[in-house]
């Protein structure tokens, strides 16, 4: 349902991670909030909630989408909201972290191609809210690939080596339960589906899920790193399988899991009251 992807002044003003043991989690998820520029990022996932809420609006409602609708998805993907649900998953994730593995990929993202990388990211996720963007990256990407050119080789070795379709088909998973479940715990559901028929429906759409995350992670980080050299991308990709570049990806996956699970069953509940107060 929702996207889930890879992917600062307060590094400067906190000094490394790694030489303050004692610095508390949640300052330390704060700081990959800021270090990721994740504040330019939730506005992005924001939007893209009220876009795929007005096509839900359109085929769950009678009488189809309505303002006071995506008034209410954007509301449950506020940003500021987005910050504090992401941070928690952080925070919780972080027992198990390495700082000094932490400290590393923090390093990275404060260097040059690391700030690159981010901007070029976030400028193609905002220039893909544009459907005709979206889908000219998804052929543009196709083409490459049938092609077998070498950047569509070094794209394809960056998703394998940062592990970035098996845990978004996951979270997508997860996030079609949670809303299930709370879309029928709300009473959304003129016929009640037991626990094994919500799980079976969910995994039913396994394999639609895993080719769109396939094909838009592809077509995402093809257009976004065209400006990139050969070089640049292999230094990416010899990060992202690096420990600094497994221990961020570890923490943004909680990250995001945490968010997108709340806001699953918040959208599950909130369908359903706008279900139920819509005249048949």
């Amino acid at each position: 349902m929702l996207r889930l992807l890879c992917l600062c002044l307060m590094i400067g003003l906190c000094g490394p991670v790694a030489a303050q043991p004692r610095m508390p989690f949640p300052q330390v998820a704060r700081l990959v909030w800021d270090t990721m520029r994740l504040d330019d990022l939730a506005p992005l996932i924001r939007d893209e909630a009220v876009a795929e809420g007005a096509l839900m609006g359109e085929t769950l409602f009678p009488g189809g989408e309505t303002d006071r609708w995506a008034e209410i998805v954007a509301a449950i993907h506020d940003p500021a909201r987005l910050r504090v649900l992401f941070v928690a998953g952080m925070t919780a994730a972080l027992a198990g972290t390495d700082l000094r593995d932490l400290q590393a990929g923090l390093d990275f993202y404060r260097g040059d191609l690391g700030q690159r990388l981010l901007e070029l990211e976030i400028v193609a996720r905002r220039a893909m809210l544009n459907e005709a963007v979206e889908d000219a990256a998804r052929a543009a990407f196709a083409r490459a690939q049938q092609d077998g050119t070498h950047r569509a080789e070094l794209i394809a070795r960056l998703i394998d080596t940062a592990d970035l379709v098996e845990p978004n088909v996951a979270s997508g998973l997860n996030a079609a339960i949670a809303f299930a479940q709370a879309f029928q715990g709300a009473g959304g559901l003129p016929m009640p589906m037991t626990q094994e028929e919500i799980l079976t429906d969910a995994w039913a759409r396994e394999p639609q899920l895993r080719a769109d995350a396939q094909d838009w992670i592809g077509a995402y980080l093809f257009l976004a790193y065209a400006p990139l050299t050969d070089a640049q991308l292999e230094t990416a990709i010899a990060f992202a399988g690096s420990p600094g570049g497994r221990a961020i990806a570890r923490l943004m996956l909680a990250g995001f899991d945490t968010a997108f699970l709340q806001v699953s069953r918040d959208m599950g509940v909130a369908a359903a009251i706008e279900i139920r107060a819509r005249p048949l």
